[in-house]
């Protein structure tokens, strides 16, 4: 049942989540509204082992006649699987990888930490560090790759911040998570592109001053269109930073790998643009399982390729929980320019977590540096909402917030304030 996994104030939240709902026609101001915060709807057997999976827990934790119910579980008991698979989130810690996947239970760590139900849209959002005023759109399942496939903005903002501000291309924009982060380091976004059309909708809305141009840069005519277009926007100017993140299903181990997966060699059809724009900068963003795709070989091709071009490339493995994100997320970064300089690494702001032999054995790192940012911080603010249930768009009332990232997440303080305070906190 809903009522035993709530606790009173999330019943309360519950009710007012009910008799507060906006319709879509009304304008309300960002601050008083909440959006996306929908989850997805369980099996009868999916919500048996929601409720029979504790805190910080997985699979291994149901009994024996859950796991004999389904075939999948009997297979994953019989031979091992993932301790991502079937988890319930542990709120003294930053999340597991948020993937396209998290309107399942058995694709990752994606039960809510207390309530039993999947964690919603907004939540997942939150756990990305995409601020609330960002709203998804589109078709629903749509949504769920938009915030799993995004880059983190707070990571984005990481390495952003350390390249010169100027005009700014984002050739594989997604949902928006990689700009948004580069917006916030002061990069100006003038053109972006993604052959999505539900991708395409929702930066769009969230970036009205951008020209979203939606393109599949596969085909020769579209690519030329999209370099005309660029141009034009331009007026002979000098590009600052071409970047994007290329997608990485064709490199990443949460997937089947695929080496002729056509959407490897879009990495490649950035070189066409770079050629052509002669930007100062390029950032890119990946997967760490890039460097391993067939045995090195590709990744190497591309470096070589873009240092030949004139660009002096670095490579960066970032942590996210390092960053500010409550979430631990390993991400590649490939940063190029033509003026030969070096770019400082990142500033690591916090602690990393550590793996141990199991799944339990995982802990913050001895550094020094302030704790990550956990996942009771990101959203122990957002209503109670029941498996399958919660709206689009509801009032957000300013009393529930009790974490500076919540404040953060709401626009409350700035970024500088929020890490300032955690420094101060320790």
């Amino acid at each position: 049942m809903l009522w035993e996994s709530l606790s009173g104030s999330f019943v309360k939240r519950f009710f007012v989540t009910l008799t507060t709902i906006i319709p879509e026609a009304e304008e309300q101001a960002p601050e008083k509204v909440l959006y996306n915060h929908a989850c997805a709807t369980l099996s009868e057997l999916d919500m048996e082992v929601v409720r029979n999976v504790p805190p910080g827990g997985n699979w291994m934790d149901l009994p024996a006649a859950t796991v004999a119910k389904s075939a999948r579980l009997t297979q994953i008991k019989k031979s091992g699987g993932r301790t991502t698979y079937y988890g319930r989130l542990n709120e003294e810690m930053p999340s597991y990888t948020v993937n396209t996947y998290f309107n399942r239970p058995g694709n990752g760590t994606f039960i809510h930490p207390k309530q039993n139900r999947l964690i919603s849209m907004r939540e997942a959002a939150r756990l990305q560090s995409f601020p609330d005023h960002y709203r998804f759109r589109g078709s629903v399942s749509s949504r769920y790759k938009q915030i799993g496939n995004a880059v983190p903005p707070l990571l984005a903002r990481s390495i952003g911040i350390k390249i010169r501000k100027g005009l700014t291309i984002d050739l594989f924009c997604g949902a928006g998570g990689l700009s948004e982060g580069l917006e916030q380091a002061g990069h100006t976004i003038i053109l972006a592109s993604d052959s999505n059309p539900n991708m395409c909708e929702t930066y769009r809305s969230n970036n009205p001053k951008t020209k979203v141009i939606q393109t599949d840069i596969n085909k020769s005519e579209d690519a030329d269109i999209l370099l005309e277009n660029i141009q034009s926007k331009l007026r002979g100017r000098s590009l600052k930073l071409l970047a994007g993140g290329p997608p990485c299903q064709g490199f990443s181990t949460a997937g089947k790998w695929n080496p002729n997966d056509v959407r490897n060699l879009l990495l490649f059809k950035t070189l066409d643009f770079v050629r052509v724009l002669e930007p100062e900068y390029v950032l890119l963003e990946n997967v760490p399982g890039i460097r391993s795709m067939q045995k090195g070989k590709l990744f190497e091709s591309f470096i070589t390729s873009l240092e030949a071009e004139g660009y002096k490339t670095q490579i960066y493995l970032l942590k996210a929980e390092q960053f500010g994100v409550p979430q631990r997320r390993r991400r590649v970064f490939i940063v190029a320019n033509r003026n030969g300089t070096f770019i400082k690494d990142p500033d690591v702001r916090l602690s990393s977590i550590v793996r141990g032999k199991t799944r339990y054995d995982a802990h913050i790192s001895g550094d020094g540096l302030p704790p990550p940012v956990t996942v009771s911080e990101a959203i122990s603010d957002l209503p109670a909402i029941a498996s399958g249930e919660g709206h689009e768009v509801v009032e957000y009332v300013t009393e529930w917030l009790n974490s500076d990232y919540q404040r953060l997440m709401r626009g409350m303080i700035s970024f500088k304030d929020f890490f300032g305070k955690r420094t101060e906190q320790g």
